[in-house]
């Protein structure tokens, strides 16, 4: 049974371009080591069969160091490889055929943007975590729309399900969203910054 207790903290993916095929594992282990629990392999791109093969050597990893481990949106190596759990935005495949092929004890999380109604039908059926964002201008989601931080506010007086933030998080913006209290800070480009994840981490990790 998956501890779902561990959907907390600094939640970390992986990115084509900023952890590479050739040193992805190695990088997502230095992030594990740092004490991050959870982990999402995003791309979009990547051929299916290769795709395969880094998700079931990333979700051995996070075996080893008892973490979570959550693909976005590729819902068919999901299933196929047993991953913890999905990750599905408003274009993606649907939370409810995620659900329906996966089971309820895997995790599923759904991207609502700046939608409190979205996140509140999704948290009704079943979803594990919404995510809400992009807070700030991005460099992997550029043309992503900019969402008020007040979401937060709203989502932590009518929800129960774990908060995501997503979007521009760095160690400037982390501290204007520590004060909503929310459950996860979804990062990519702040961890990656300079091969210097450990110490990335560290201060991002002291922020919240």
């Amino acid at each position: 049974m998956l501890n779902k207790e561990l959907l907390k903290g600094l939640y970390v993916l992986t990115d084509a371009t900023l952890t590479p095929d050739e040193i992805m594992l190695e990088q997502v282990e230095r992030v594990l080591k740092s004490g991050v629990r959870v982990i999402q392999y995003r791309d979009k791109y990547t051929s299916s069969e290769e795709a395969e093969k880094q998700c079931i050597r990333l979700q051995a990893l996070c075996d080893v160091y008892e973490a979570i481990f959550i693909i976005d949106d590729r819902l068919d190596i999901a299933y196929r490889i047993h991953a913890d759990g999905l990750h599905v935005g408003e274009d993606d495949v649907s939370y409810e055929e995620a659900r329906a092929l996966l089971g309820d004890d895997k995790i599923i999380g759904v991207s609502c943007y700046g939608d409190i109604e979205r996140a509140k039908k999704y948290a009704n059926l079943g979803a594990d975590y919404v995510a809400f964002g992009s807070f700030f201008p991005s460099p992997t989601k550029p043309h992503a729309k900019i969402v008020d931080p007040e979401i937060l506010k709203q989502a932590k007086e009518q929800l129960s399900v774990p908060i995501c933030a997503i979007g521009g998080i760095t160690e400037e913006t982390i501290e204007l969203l520590s004060c909503y209290d929310i459950a996860m800070y979804s990062l990519i480009s702040a961890v990656y910054k300079d091969d210097a994840i450990e110490e990335n981490l560290e201060r991002l990790h002291a922020k919240i």
